[in-house]
């Protein structure tokens, strides 16, 4: 989807009547959606590297500070597929790089198939949101926007006449609603980083007490019915 439709949802959410919000600050809103969409949601690149020999390998062009490796096959081809371990991976710095730090020597000219995270992009060109996202990400962009407007009326409101500062409080507790409703919806569609969604469950357990011979101990039930 081109990136005017997106300025066009986002427009048609907010309805901004009054004209406050410039064009500049609802495209800075849209751009700041899409950093936190990242976040929420990456997209995986996977790319082929050709090995220059040994077990440090230059990193993909696209992989930045951002980026974390999804899975490294190598060999190529192999049914099942073969992939190195990630634990056994880690990303070497150097003074002027940084390279992918295998467990093992990779000969010259082999390749490895790499999959990493990397930002979603949004502009004239390219959209790689997937299109059961594209209205939450609006909402998104939307919802900070009117977060602006409610604070703008709120502020405004302090300094008006007492008749029109009702109606800015007014609108300051409509857009308010609004921005909390769109970020709601946002929320449900994408949900937060994976990070977050995925971490384990964990149990508490109490241990049967044994006595000395290592057996179960025996309790007598507690009972408030009086005794005879």
């Amino acid at each position: 989807m081109p990136l005017s439709d997106y300025q066009q949802l986002v427009d048609d959410m907010v309805r901004d009547r009054d004209q406050v919000v410039s064009t500049v600050q609802r495209d800075a809103a849209i751009a700041a959606a899409v950093a936190q969409y990242s976040v929420d949601h990456p997209r995986t690149v996977v790319v082929d590297v050709v090995s220059t020999g040994g077990q440090r390998q230059a990193l993909p062009a696209g992989f930045t500070d951002d980026s974390r490796l999804v899975a490294i096959e190598y060999p190529i081809g192999n049914i099942p597929t073969t992939e190195i371990p990630l634990a056994d991976v880690s990303i070497y710095a150097a003074p002027t790089e940084r390279l992918l730090q295998l467990p093992d020597d990779v000969p010259v000219g082999e390749s490895l198939r790499v999959s990493y995270t990397a930002d979603q992009l949004l502009d004239d060109a390219d959209d790689t949101v997937p299109a059961r996202h594209r209205k939450a990400l609006a909402s998104l962009a939307a919802s900070m926007l009117c977060t602006q407007l409610s604070a703008y009326y709120a502020s405004e409101g302090e300094s008006s006449i007492a008749a029109d500062s009702v109606d800015f409080k007014d609108k300051s507790q409509r857009f308010r609603l609004l921005a909390r409703d769109l970020a709601a919806t946002y929320q449900s569609v994408v949900g937060s980083a994976p990070s977050d969604r995925n971490k384990p469950a964990s149990v508490t357990v109490t241990p049967p007490r044994r006595n000395a011979l290592g057996e179960r101990r025996l309790f007598h039930p507690t009972s408030n019915w009086p005794r005879t």
